[in-house]
This record gives C-alpha cells, structure tokens and sequence, in this order.
C-alpha cells in the first residue's frame, strides 16, 4: 500500500516529460510519426494472401504437418493435391442413384471432372496420377448394372467380389438398401472423390475451370432430372472464405459511419465547431493509420495475410478512439488551464497512466493469441497487438499535439447551476446506492443470477468444430459438408502410411503387425473384424493359391513377397504398396497403405478422439514407422486440447493483466479487485457464448483471449481513480464514475457500432467474434459501474484524507482551485 504514492509520483513525472516534449514540439512529432507509418506501409507492396484452407489451421511444425508431408512423400508428390467431391441424391423419394436414368446425369458430371484431371503433362503423366482410381469401384458395380440391363446386383455388401478381389464399395454410397436373398442393392446417395495434382498451369487451370462450372450448376436445382448433386473443392472453400471475408468488410462500412455519427457527436459536445472536424478526422485516422502500418509490418516479415483479418481495421478503429475519448474529456475537463503546454501536461499526467494500463492490456492479450496453434488466428492476434501498440503510440504523438494545436482560447464550456449539490444528482444518488446495504444485496442478487447462469452456459458447452463455419451459412459448401455426413457415420477411411512393413517371412514381425491392426481396429470409433483395408490378406490368399503345388506335394507354405508383382500387375498397380526387387531377385516391400474404417464420424469431436487414439497406438508401435493420414487433421489435431488451451490462456493474461495494473497502481488491493473482476468478465462470457450458440472451438478461445484484454478497459480505469481520489468510500466511487462513467459509455458504444453490422455476416467465425464483443461490453460495463465500485466500496471504508498521503496526482499551482471532479460531470 506504500508504494502507490512513490510510483505514481514516479509514473507521473514520465508522462510530464512526455507532455513537455510533445508541447514544445508538436508539428515535428506528427511528420516523424507520418514519416514512420508511410515506412511500415510500404510493406503492403509485399502483401500475400494466404490461398491454401489448411495452412489457415495448422502450422508447418504440428503433427498434421508432419503427417501431410509423410503421405506426400508416400505418393511421391511436392505440394498437396487439390481434392473435391460430388454428392449425388435421388430426387425420387423411393428412387435409386444406381437406376440407368440417374447414372446418365451422374455420368454427366464424373465426365467433367475425370476429363479435367485426367489431363496429361509435358511428361504423360496424368492430372490425377497417382490417385486416379478412387472412383473405380463406383465404374466397376455401374459398368455391371449396365451390362446386367439395369439390374443391380452383388454378392455382398459393402464388398463386391471382382475378379478375385474385394472391391469396397461403403467409400461411394449411403443410405443403401442391400436384399442379400436376391443380392440386388440400391442407394439413396452416391459420393465421388477427385484430386489434382495442379502442379502445373494448366492442369490447375484445366481443375479449376471444371470445379467453377460445377459449383455454378450445383446451384441449379433443375439442373438433372434425377439427381441433386452438390460439390466441395478447396478452390471453391478458399474463395467462399474470401467471399464471406468481403461481405464482412462491405458491411463494416456500415459500422464505420454509425462510429463516425458517434464521434462526431462526443467531439462538438467537447470543442467548438471550427475544431470538431479536425479532432474527429484525427481520432479515426490514428487507429485506421496504426492498422495500415501494422498490415505493412507484418508484410515486412514475411508473413501471409488471412481472410479473417479484415475485421483487424475495424477492431482497432472501435478500441483505438476510446483513448480518444478519455483524453478529450480530460482536456475539456481543465479547460480553466490557460496556458497550453501546462494544460497539455495535467491532461497526460491525468489520463496517461490509465490510457498506458487499457492499451498494454489489450496489446499483450493480442500478444498472448500469437502463440495460439492456429496460424490465421495467430497472424490476426499478432497484426491487431501490433496495430494497438502502434495506435498508443500515436495516440500521444499525433492525436495529443493535434488536441495541443487546436486548442481554442476563445471557448468555453457551458456553464452549470453551481447552486445544484451533488447529493441532488442521479449519479451522487447512484453512488449512495453502491454504498448501501440495498446495493450490495442488489449486487449480491445479480452475481448468483449470472454465475448460475454461466455455470449452466459452461457445463452444456460442446467442445468440437465444424468446417462449415469457415464458410458463409448461404454457401451452397455448407450443404455438401452436410450431405456428407451419412457417408462418414457409416464409413470413414483413415489412412496409415507404414514405412518400415513387417517381413511376412518371420512369424513374430507378422504377428507383431497383426497384433497392432488388433489394437487399432479396437480404438472406439473404429470398425473392427478384420474391416480394415489392408492389401496383406489379399496378398496372401493370392501367393497361398501360387504356391499350392509345392504345399500339395508336401511342402510347408512360406508366406513372401516374391510374388507381390505379378499380384500387383494382376489388379492394375494401385498405389497400395512400393516395393522394389532386390539383389537376390527378392522382392522387398519399403512401404506400404492401410485404410482403418471408422463409424459415427460426422462429429468432428469424435474424430478428433480416434485420431489421437490412433497415433498413441502408433507410436506405441514404432518399429513399424507407421504414421495417420487425415485430410482434416491440422483442425482436429487442435479441437481435444481447445479446452485446457483456453483456460492456460486466460490465466496467463490475467497474471498478465495484474503484473500491468500493479505496475501502475501499485495497490494490493487495487490489484486484487482488479484481478478478481477480470476473471469474473471471462467466466461470465465464455458462459454467455455458449447460451448465445456457441461451442467450444479455436475461434472461441481465440475470442475470448482477446475479450480478456477488452476486459480490463472497464475495470482500470474506474479502479485507478478511486484508488486516487479522497474522501469516503461514497464519495471516492463518485469522484471516480464522474470521471470515467460517461467515457467509459462512450467507449462502449463505440465499439458496438463498430461491430454491430458483423452480426449479419453469415460466417460462423466473424458472427462469434462480434457476438463476444457485444457480451465483453455488456458484461464490462455492469462489472465497471455497478459491481466494481460495490466492491471497492464494501473493502474501503475508511475515509481518506489529503492529511493521509500526497495525492496521487501531481497538481500545479494554475489549476490547484481545480476540483478533481469536473463540474459539468456532476450533472451529466
């Protein structure tokens, strides 16, 4: 409790000296600071935009990296595939994609496709190669209802026997309807898998025109008679992004003009009309200026731009004018201070330290996010830190000599009723409510209300995440994901790449490997007896049948691979597994491709289980060298550990948040409360998400990390001038909401028209980041004003005098008539 006088004392000469130099030279500080912002904004020459879907999720490092560049290496490729998929439903509510009426409009369309990928390069090889026979068993059971007459007939379902093998048929449809008596099958449902290569001009070119002209039809209902089909590519999921990112951006200008009708409003009602214009084109450009540099400085270092950010202007905007307000405020407030540079000086020894804590806050809670595993949200947190901590910097260097220069000696604000007493006015009534027992018991009521609210909120939060919500809810993306579905509740392939296969030869290597396909089809979510995809039983029936002379002359069967490439030529080569033929004249296989088939899978939360379950069993397993494949990996890798991120994130910031606040109030107690209220704001939200309709995802943690920062804006600012004023307890909660009531307000409103129009994009990602602002000022404002000075009141209840300690403040003798408390407050 000793230390707050000392520090703030301390506190208060730096921002004199700052005062001063910026009061003797205002012009230069402004050209140093446009010098400084034209520097960092020629970066944008630079500017990249970041077109693949993955690398928005999942940074190179991570184990989805890892895992991508294994099965890249697996089918010998440089860059990752372009991949999409054509859903088929029969428009007949008893009809049958397999019926000839409906292939012929599927024929349609795999046509396009198969025609685009399987362009050849300079070198012959096709688009599609090595993934070209993904939709062969689709082909292989159409072809034989075709040759049948339109019967469609199997032996077995979801194996169909061919030529001595087992075609799996489960990939391709859905809602299937198999009568083993008559062995006749139908299905509701048809999926097709297509990947590109596109590692050439034109075979990108030759894809994407396809997918464009696709994706355009899909959107025709009355497209084909017989079938409904949808689409999902990356191409297509990038540009919805982008899509859903411009839409945000045009309606943020919406946001921008109430912001603006805003501003105006606060300025006329502190300066005259002449300045009005210039202090409202400065407190918008500053904030608009840091975010362009910001954008310049992270082009500067070489990182990408995501779709995400451009909700990074408009954030910055409706945070950076708060400090606007406040200052303004303070230097309407001493405007019996007739000369300039002293006037400018109490204005950011006032407002200065408060100004330092909000804006530190929220840069290093922006700060915090970088480290989060998500690279789009971690570049969105750095670009804002970045852009915060440029706009305080120019908040002191460009706005505060602007306020210096405009400064006009000839106003003076309207005079008040100085007969009016404060115990007269609604906010001196408000304050003896704080500071009763009637108060408390309020504040009491509404405390138990909201956290049994909250609780509930936390406990039904679902921790999972849908792509769908990268995407705008109108995009025709969102139906495919959906339709999708059923597919994946059935069955869904999981890809494991062995490296180091087992030599069939040795009995213990062979059982070693069996025993781990055991405890991997045992992993809940995974098919088990034997479902699994897997080229060895195969194999085996066909080298058992090659060697039955020898084994009917007597002798005992070898299981090898010698035989591996005639069986491998008999099937048409797929890319089941790589071998090569030894010195010996052995065959020796170097790896090989296991399908694991999971159930129930539509559940990204589900998914994200059995993934790590898979990969603890494969490392448990390492002489195998086998390593999990899933297209989606980088954003499951992250959804299981979402919800102890979240919680080590937010208390890091607040240990953050209070190591900054004592820093500048060094009070205890101050602190404490401070602390205290920070916590209760994050626990409040992150309930009220999850009652809003939000689940427990990376975009939430991420938000809520941001609303930590945000946070502290209503709690250290009416902190710090309680714990500065004098008087009792009433008077002190008083002094300080005079004070900071009505920019705390202003601030609030701001940013809710800032990011009001956000609640109209219909993209999951920005929706719920608006969502979460609103809340944070909602429920900012009710702890700022009503709960925090119960608090302080009900454990401060001794009176403090000036006899007790120097002010907190440092005065001058020009304005030592002034009352801390400007009188036009007193009856706002």
């Amino acid at each position: 409790m000793l230390l707050q006088p000392t520090a703030q004392m301390g506190w208060d000469s730096i921002s004199a000296i700052v005062a001063r130099l910026l009061a003797a030279y205002p012009v230069y500080s402004i050209l140093l600071s446009i010098l400084s912002i034209i520097a960092l904004s020629a970066g944008l020459v630079n500017i990249r935009l970041e077109p693949d879907i993955r690398k928005s999720f999942s940074p190179e490092d991570s184990d989805a990296g890892y895992e991508t560049r294994v099965w890249l290496e697996y089918y010998g490729l440089d860059i990752y595939p372009e991949r999409a998929f054509c859903i088929f439903t029969a428009k007949s509510e008893n009809g049958s994609i397999l019926q000839e009426e409906a292939l012929k409009d599927i024929y349609t369309v795999d046509k396009r496709l198969s025609d685009a990928v399987g362009l050849r390069d300079g070198d012959g090889r096709k688009n599609c190669d090595p993934l070209c026979d993904l939709n062969s068993p689709f082909h292989l059971l159409a072809n034989q209802t075709r040759k049948n007459n339109g019967t469609t007939s199997v032996f077995t379902y979801p194996d169909m026997p061919y030529s001595g093998l087992d075609i799996f048929l489960g990939l391709h449809f859905s809602n299937v309807d198999f009568n083993p008596p008559t062995h006749r099958i139908s299905s509701r449902s048809l999926v097709l898998w297509y990947f590109s290569r596109s590692d050439t001009p034109e075979g990108k070119l030759a894809f994407k025109d396809a997918i464009d002209e696709l994706f355009e039809l899909s959107k025709n209902s009355s497209a084909f008679e017989n079938v409904q089909f949808t689409i999902f590519s990356d191409q297509v999921a990038n540009r919805e992004m982008i899509r859903g990112a411009i839409e945000a951006t045009t309606l943020m200008t919406i946001g921008f003009f109430l912001l603006l009708t805003q501003v105006i409003i606060v300025i006329k009602r502190l300066s005259t009309i002449k300045m009005t214009i210039y202090l409202v084109a400065t407190s918008l450009l500053t904030p608009m200026a840091a975010t362009i540099a910001s954008f310049g400085a992270i082009c500067w270092m070489g990182f990408p731009s995501f779709s995400i950010q451009c909700v990074t202007p408009f954030l910055v905007l409706g945070i950076g004018v708060d400090d606007a307000f406040i200052l303004l405020h303070r230097w309407k407030h001493h405007i019996a201070i007739t000369d300039g540079p002293r006037r400018l000086e109490q204005v950011i020894v006032d407002v200065g330290p408060s100004i330092t804590i909000t804006s530190l806050t929220n840069i290093i809670a922006f700060g915090i996010g970088f480290f989060t595993p998500t690279p789009q949200m971690s570049l969105f947190c750095l670009t804002a830190s970045l852009a915060l901590l440029l706009d305080y910097i120019f908040t002191y260097t460009i706005l505060a000599p602007i306020v210096f220069l405009c400064n006009d000696p000839t106003y003076q604000s309207v005079p008040k009723d100085e007969t009016i007493s404060k115990a007269d006015t609604w906010l001196a009534k408000y304050s003896r409510f704080v500071c009763s027992l009637k108060g408390r018991l309020v504040c009491i009521c509404v405390l138990i209300g909201m956290y049994a609210l909250t609780t509930y909120g936390v406990m039904t939060m679902r921790t999972t995440f849908e792509p769908a919500k990268a995407f705008p809810s109108n995009s025709k993306l969102v139906d495919s994901l959906s339709n999708i579905k059923p597919v994946f509740n059935t069955y869904f392939p999981i890809t494991v790449i062995v490296n180091n296969p087992p030599n069939i030869r040795n009995d213990n290597e062979y059982n070693s490997f069996n025993n781990m396909m055991n405890r991997l089809e045992k992993v809940p979510g995974i098919r088990g007896d034997n479902r699994s995809l897997i080229f060895l039983p195969q194999y085996e029936k066909y080298d058992r049948f090659k060697n039955l002379v020898s084994s009917l002359l007597g002798d005992k069967y070898n299981r090898s691979y010698d035989n591996l490439p005639n069986w491998m030529d008999a099937i048409g080569n797929p890319p089941l597994v790589k071998y090569h033929i030894g010195e010996d004249n052995k065959t020796e296989v170097t790896s090989f491709r296991l399908t694991l088939l999971g159930k129930g899978m539509s559940e990204w939360a589900e998914r994200a289980r059995a993934m790590q379950h898979i990969r603890t069993v494969l490392r448990e397993e390492k002489q195998f060298n086998a390593t999990l494949f899933d297209c989606d990996s980088a954003i499951l890798s992250i959804i299981l550990t979402v919800g102890t991120d979240l919680i080590g994130s937010i208390a890091v910031t607040v240990v953050c948040m209070a190591i900054v606040c004592f820093v500048f109030i060094a009070n205890f107690n101050a602190v404490a409360v401070i602390t205290s209220i920070i916590a209760s704001i994050c626990y409040v939200l992150v309930g009220g998400l999850s009652l809003w309709g939000a689940d427990l995802d990376p975009v939430i943690q991420v938000d809520v990390l941001l609303a930590t920062g945000f946070s502290v804006d209503y709690t250290a600012h009416v902190a710090y001038n309680y714990f500065r004023a004098r008087g009792s307890p009433q008077e002190r909660v008083y002094s300080s909401l005079a004070e900071m009531a009505m920019p705390m307000c202003e601030a609030g409103l701001s940013t809710f028209l800032c990011m009001l129009p956000l609640i109209f994009v219909p993209t999951y990602a920005i929706v719920c980041f608006a969502k979460t602002v609103f809340l944070v000022v909602a429920i900012g404002l009710l702890h700022g004003l009503f709960i925090l000075p119960v608090v302080l009141a009900l454990f401060s209840r001794n009176s403090i005098d000036e006899k007790d300690g120097p002010p907190a403040a440092i005065t001058f003798s020009t304005a030592a008539d002034q009352p801390l408390v400007d009188k036009d407050l007193n009856a706002v």
